[in-house]
């Protein structure tokens, strides 16, 4: 596949305003739902050791993966929606009537009821829409991903279900349902080659609508384990600042002159994504500070069974703290911020730590004072490393 004819292919089907998804009536949760997804997938990405990638938003559905920021020669199109509860169901996801099981008991043959196709539905259903995307190739090859938290109730030719089975492909679906979907997609495209099914997979995230940060940061602290170790207590910053730096790619529906502007006005490349990683390296890192301050402490006459306790506490709450923490530690945590606006550093660490601990216990009297103390210590460490 030539790079070059790709990239012009690429920008063709995403100026067709028809093939692109602006997410309107989502909601606030549907409408973060992708954006935490894909930040998601970066880091599946890096992790994988992909030598290039590109994220392109809202300009084929919902997402588009390149396998390079330049000159793509392969594309994923994915359709990423948010479900509160339960199971998409075959008619929400397809604009037909399912297929009735079939009976085991032998029947005189009739015509099978309720399952004439719309084309129009069709059209406007969600897989609908992905086999459009995919037939507007014709040099790029591409397959399309429905991608959900909520799996799809349907029945596959083994037995099992699609709900539980993810991923697999529609062409793995029973064969009644297969034969609907073919007959439905061929009716969009009257005289073309049946629809390649195979190409289109549907895909369970494991991110809940109510809780997306969790397994996002989850797997940022994965990959800055293993790529740098130093900051992974970093991880829910990283997050935070690769969400804010996707928003506004989700917002731009404009058409595009060229492919290049294409990537700047709605991609995320993963040069990007390396650029975000290499800002963790200018911002030092708390636990390091931990331990110059500690030390300090021990100088000053602190004993070294407090100072024990003091580190483990302080690894506890960086650990809240890359999980977003609780009402309760951050009111902690706005206390401290509070107090040491209030109160002028010193030169010496331990009566300033000891004053603030004072002040703490009168708040937070439920709390052993290594724990009070190894959060406030945390936060005036924030702030030596952002004032703001």
């Amino acid at each position: 596949m030539d790079g070059a004819k790709g990239a012009a292919e690429l920008l063709l089907v995403a100026n067709n305003p028809k093939y692109s998804e602006t997410g309107g009536g989502h909601g606030a949760k549907g409408v973060d739902f992708p954006r935490w997804w894909a930040v998601l997938r970066m880091m599946e990405l890096e992790k994988a050791n992909q030598p290039d990638f590109l994220l392109l938003f809202e300009s084929v559905q919902d997402v588009a993966e390149l396998d390079s920021a330049t000159t793509p020669t392969r594309a994923r199109v994915y359709q990423v929606k948010k479900k509160d509860a339960g199971t998409w169901t075959w008619s929400v996801l397809t604009g037909t009537v399912a297929p009735k099981a079939p009976s085991s008991t032998p029947k005189k043959p009739t015509k099978t009821k309720g399952t004439s196709i719309n084309a129009a539905k069709v059209s406007d259903s969600a897989l609908g829409k992905l086999h459009l995307s995919l037939n507007a190739f014709n040099a790029l090859p591409v397959e399309g991903i429905f991608l959900s938290n909520a799996g799809c109730d349907f029945p596959l030719a083994n037995g099992g279900s699609a709900a539980t089975a993810t991923p697999c492909s529609l062409a793995d679906l029973a064969p009644g349902h297969v034969q609907l979907l073919t007959d439905a997609f061929s009716s969009l495209s009257p005289g073309a080659p049946p629809p390649d099914l195979s190409r289109i997979k549907l895909q369970k995230a494991a991110i809940h609508p109510d809780d997306l940060t969790a397994p996002v940061i989850a797997a940022a602290l994965e990959l800055l384990n293993d790529r740098s170790p130093e900051h992974a207590g970093q991880a829910k910053a990283l997050v935070d600042s690769l969400v804010l730096q996707l928003s506004p790619l989700t917002r731009r529906t404009d058409a595009c002159l060229s492919f290049e502007a294409l990537v700047t006005e709605r991609g995320f490349s993963r040069s990007s994504f390396l650029a975000a990683l290499a800002a963790l390296e200018t911002v030092p890192d708390r636990l390091a500070l931990l331990d110059l301050w500690l030390k300090q402490l021990q100088a000053e006459g602190i004993d070294i069974i407090t100072i024990t306790s003091v580190r483990v506490a302080a690894a506890r709450a960086q650990q809240d703290r890359l999980v977003g923490g609780t009402n309760l530690s951050r009111e902690i945590d706005a206390f401290c911020d509070s107090w040491i606006a209030e109160n002028p550093w010193s030169a010496n660490l331990r009566p300033f730590v000891e004053t603030a601990l004072v002040s703490l216990k009168g708040k937070f009297s439920g709390h052993r004072d290594h724990d009070l103390m190894a959060r406030f210590i945390m936060r005036a460490i924030t702030k030596c490393v952002d004032p703001n």
